[in-house]
């Protein structure tokens, strides 16, 4: 009799073992998601922050380009021969 309650003592702590590895598997799971959300806004901001670099390197080159007093067929003429 005492070597079947050891059994279930055993059994018992495997039991809640299992229990215990499910939860971190769900635990586990939900932070990959929040990983991937992370790096989906990251990759937002990545791309915002490119589209307006290149937004203030046109504005300058506008500057430039008001500045120079050239026609824009001029400015086009220069820019295919070179």
């Amino acid at each position: 009799m005492a070597n079947r309650t050891h059994k279930e003592t055993i059994q018992a702590k495997i039991d809640k073992l299992e229990v215990q590895i499910s939860k971190m598997q769900e635990k586990t799971v939900a932070l990959q998601d929040q990983q991937d959300k992370l790096q989906e806004e990251l990759k937002a901001a990545e791309k915002a922050e490119k589209e307006a670099a290149e937004k203030a390197k046109m504005e300058e080159i506008m500057k430039a380009v008001k500045k120079s007093g050239k026609s824009l067929d001029e400015i086009m003429q220069f820019l295919s021969n070179n």
